[in-house]
């Protein structure tokens, strides 16, 4: 027997065999780890959702009713962090709110406007936030059901709604973002079969009054300084606000339905530079207070109304021909006066 040998052959075997078995576990074990880490480095990201669009202003944890007034019922998103993220109904006259529509988790809502009916709500909306984009959903109030019209596209938003007169088509800001340069339009959707069609390009923000189509007229450097009209026969027109000196934000109605509109004029900044608008952000310029001024139907001119100036997110008319607007303070209402209404930094869109 050779010096130093101290295992029989069986035994010998035996070591070797287990010397084998330890390696192959080894190196089994090894694999092992490297493939659950790859598997986990490909594996999809469970951290926290998406989050909902930058704001200004926080979130506030709770909607405070802190005056009344007697007007109809309003329909309102407070857009807050889920589940808390609704469109609900805002009974002015008692201070009473309902949900109507709670937003699924990462779901968004990019504006609202009721039907001339009251029976409907038009909801510009995404199902999924990462989309990059928002199509036309509608929302019955009477059955709750929620209905697609036109579906989300990605770099394609539908924003700052507005129903036709005969309740058959929705009329939108159109956000086209597929291309380097951002293209603004105003849009109409078929309510039956969801098809999108521009009528009037370099345009925002439209409304209808007393049978015309008005709109924010949108310049090269995309502020909007001028209010575009279109009749029913399609001819254009072009009413000139302040000379085109301040940027224009929200248009709607007059309060006698007199064909008159209101316009909310940005207020100049602080360093006396014309503040330029932000259409892409689909309810306008979220920084600066704007004032409501009141435009004629038949001489064109601007008046401005008492309301004080404030930052608003959106704007709807009453049944009454009162404003009804969401604001950085809250829910506001107003026609010589304005009264506040709601106190919450999570409204965000109003529709009357």
């Amino acid at each position: 027997m050779p010096h130093g040998r101290q295992l029989t052959e069986p035994a010998d075997r035996t070591l070797r065999r287990w010397l084998l078995i330890r390696r192959i576990l080894g190196i089994t074990l090894v694999l092992g780890v490297f493939c659950a880490v790859w598997l986990l480095a490909l594996a999809p990201d469970e951290g926290p959702g998406p989050i909902l669009p930058d704001v200004d202003q926080q979130f506030s944890l709770d909607l405070e009713v802190i005056q009344t007034a007697d007007e109809d019922t309003v329909y309102v998103v407070e857009q807050r962090a889920h589940p808390f993220y609704r469109i609900f109904a805002f009974d002015p006259a008692t201070g009473d709110t309902t949900t109507v529509f709670t937003v699924p988790e990462d779901a968004i809502v990019y504006g609202i406007a009721l039907n001339p009916e009251r029976t409907s709500l038009a909801v510009a909306y995404s199902p999924d936030l990462r989309i990059g984009g928002s199509g036309l959903w509608t929302l019955d109030l009477d059955s709750g059901a929620f209905t697609m019209v036109a579906d989300a596209e990605p770099d394609i938003y539908l924003t700052e709604l507005e129903w036709a007169a005969d309740g058959n088509s929705v009329f939108a800001t159109h956000v086209d973002r597929r291309e380097d340069e951002e293209r603004l339009s105003v849009a109409t959707v078929d309510i039956v079969d969801g098809d999108t069609t521009i009528v009037r390009s370099q345009a925002m923000t439209p409304m209808v009054n007393d049978g015309d189509l008005y709109y924010l007229e949108v310049d090269a450097e995309k502020a909007r300084r001028s209010i575009g009209v279109m009749d029913g026969t399609g001819t254009a027109s072009v009413i000139e606000i302040l000379g085109g000196a301040r940027d224009l934000d929200h248009l709607i109605a007059g309060a006698d339905g007199d064909g008159s509109v209101r316009v909310a004029v940005l207020d100049e900044q602080d360093d006396g530079l014309l503040s330029i608008g932000s259409p892409a952000s689909a309810h306008g310029n979220h920084n600066v207070p704007s004032a409501w001024w009141s435009v004629g139907a038949a001489d064109d001119s601007a008046v401005s109304t008492e309301l004080e100036p404030i930052i608003v997110y959106d704007a709807s008319v009453t049944t009454s021909g009162s404003i009804v607007y969401a604001t950085v303070e809250g829910l506001s209402i107003g026609a010589d006066e304005r009264l506040d209404l709601i106190k919450s930094r999570a409204i965000r869109f109003v529709a009357a």
